[in-house]
């Protein structure tokens, strides 16, 4: 994969450059791959003490020139953000801290509201106040027309990005996203889940047999992230080309075989259905998204009209109100407000129509109270 490498140098090198989910993933090759490019400092955030610790120790011994800053920080903490902003100069902002694992996602919807909504906003408010020129969140496919909780958090993210206004007294922050898949060999990614399995006698578990997945190295998304970061002008959704989905169960036939035994006869594979959320396929665009092309040919923008400031504003205003009592089905209705494309799983569905019978229900006896009372 060809990269231009002199915008992204003009970026990034004697800048002051923060990672959120620095610990992780994605945000440790971001880390990788941002040292290489000579920052003037590298400031890697996580909430994670011992994974910090492991990223700052091997960025310390591989490039002991650079100024490497560990900031042990959760998004969701603005007094903390705050600290941080102020103490450090910061020219640019690549977030990758994210709650990713849909399933878990499904019954822990106010944590995801929280740490992705929440902690994405509050990183939003603090580069316009301390005027930050650049801001690129890791988006995910599963923001296009989401059936779990973890996509409808990233598609509402996407929408609080692209439409952040001008920092005060004129000054711009451009703020973009970039979407991709899955990334192999990421935390909790079916690949070490399979290895374990088969080293573990088997059975590998796949959902279901027509289940697919785009996949990325993490090496290649994070270097066409970087490539991205270079593009646009603010509000854009950058998301990368990830070549032809990639059956699951042929990933863990191919799998099994790498390990030198015979699928189904040494290693047995059996479906489990698919989880709270799930899709049977990843959709690379949502139906009024237009594609154009950029400079790199895997890399495409979505041509799109971003929303008011103002309506972010008001949305986002009784999010906190709901987040503050704890109403899990109140938030995923209120995440359907802003992206009506969101079809909630089954447990939401239902819970949602339950709590507007309740509703119903005690306007009919308040009526009926009035009534006797009259």
């Amino acid at each position: 994969m060809q990269l231009e490498e002199e915008p992204i140098r003009a970026h990034i090198a004697g800048r002051s450059i923060l990672v959120t989910g620095a610990a992780g993933s994605i945000g440790s090759e971001l880390c990788r791959q941002v040292a290489r490019f000579r920052p003037a400092r590298l400031i890697a955030l996580d909430q994670g003490e011992s994974d910090l610790f492991r990223i700052e120790c091997e960025l310390r011994d591989a490039h002991p020139e650079l100024e490497i800053v560990p900031a042990l920080a959760d998004i969701r903490d603005t007094h903390r953000l705050g600290d941080i902003f102020d103490q450090l100069r910061i020219d640019s902002v690549f977030h990758a801290a994210a709650y990713k694992h849909v399933p878990m996602m499904e019954s822990h919807v106010c944590e995801a509201v929280k740490n992705n909504i929440l902690g994405t906003w509050n990183l939003i408010q603090a580069v316009h106040h301390w005027r930050v020129p650049s801001f690129l969140m890791i988006s995910s496919d599963k923001a296009v027309n989401p059936t779990s909780v973890m996509g409808a958090t990233k598609r509402v993210c996407e929408l609080i990005v692209s439409a952040a206004p001008s920092s005060p007294e004129g000054r711009f922050t451009k703020c973009v996203s970039v979407r991709f898949g899955n990334v192999l060999g990421s935390n909790g990614s079916v690949v070490p889940i399979f290895q374990a399995q088969i080293a573990n006698g088997g059975p590998v578990r796949v959902t279901h047999p027509d289940i697919q997945r785009y996949f990325m190295t993490a090496s290649e998304a994070v270097s066409l992230v970087l490539q991205a970061s270079t593009m646009g002008t603010g509000s854009e959704i950058f998301v990368l080309d990830m070549g032809e989905p990639i059956k699951i169960v042929d990933l863990a036939i191919n799998i099994i075989r790498l390990a030198g035994l015979v699928p189904y006869q040494d290693i047995d594979i059996r479906f489990t259905g698919l989880r709270p959320g799930e899709k049977l396929f990843e959709e690379i665009n949502g139906a009024q998204e237009r594609t154009a092309p950029t400079y790199h040919d895997k890399i495409k923008i979505f041509e799109h009209t971003p929303p008011e400031p103002a309506c972010i504003n008001d949305w986002m205003n009784e999010l906190h109100s709901l987040l503050s009592r704890r109403r899990a089905a109140a938030l995923v209705k209120h995440i359907q407000d802003l992206v009506p494309e969101y079809r909630p799983s089954d447990q939401w569905a239902d819970q949602k129509f339950a709590a507007a019978n309740q509703v119903a229900a005690n306007g009919s006896a308040r009526s009926a109270n009035a009534k006797l009372t009259a």
